[in-house]
């Protein structure tokens, strides 16, 4: 039953995406039709996101992340940064996979570069939109080496401008603690940072 009821929601969304795009093609659509548009997206993703692992719903990974794709193509930070998120945890499997050597080959390198490469670029298109967490994330990017050169300057700068751009300095030992730098050396370079701003 649940599967029939999750079927017509998912196309009745999809119908009205369908409307909401071609009316977009056809006119200069208002910032309420690419809110409204962008709301079904999310909406759509999240239905997915319930159906993660279901049997009848092999493929709800790949649609959720074709729902934030188009919902990004659209300037929806949101939707850029979960989708940079998400890749980035495959590309860290897959590197993960090659360190190890079990899984190791040459497709799952190449997966692994792709799935970095899209991942920081969403994060950095999701950064110039202004989105605080995906400047945190770009930033541990560059901290870990996570499909960039580490370089901890870099990353502790973005970091440091994410909590500047957020006023949230009252908040620096939860935050830390939240994207996994509560290390004492984390907050002595953090002091070290703040003090010339």
């Amino acid at each position: 039953m649940c599967f029939w009821i999750k079927r017509l929601q998912t196309n009745r969304i999809i119908k009205q995406i369908k409307v909401m795009q071609q009316s977009r093609a056809l006119n200069q659509p208002t910032d309420e039709a690419i809110g409204k548009e962008i709301a079904a997206y999310h909406r759509l993703a999240t239905i997915y996101s319930k159906l993660l692992g279901k049997k009848k719903w092999p493929f709800a990974r790949e649609m959720m992340l074709a729902c934030y794709r188009a919902s990004s193509t659209l300037d929806d930070s949101q939707a850029q940064y979960l989708l940079g998120k998400y890749l980035l945890e495959e590309g860290k499997l897959r590197e993960q996979f090659q360190t190890e050597g079990v899984f190791a080959s040459v497709s799952n390198e190449r997966d692994m570069r792709q799935c970095y490469d899209e991942a920081i670029a969403y994060l950095i298109a999701a950064e110039k939109l202004n989105h605080i967490q995906a400047t945190r994330l770009h930033g541990l990017c560059y901290i870990n080496g996570w499909g960039l050169a580490a370089d901890k300057n870099t990353g502790f700068e973005l970091i440091v401008d994410s909590i500047d751009k957020e006023n949230s300095w009252a908040k620096v030992p939860q935050i830390f603690k939240e994207i996994g730098l509560n290390k004492p050396e984390f907050f002595s370079a953090l002091t070290q940072r703040r003090k010339p701003g």
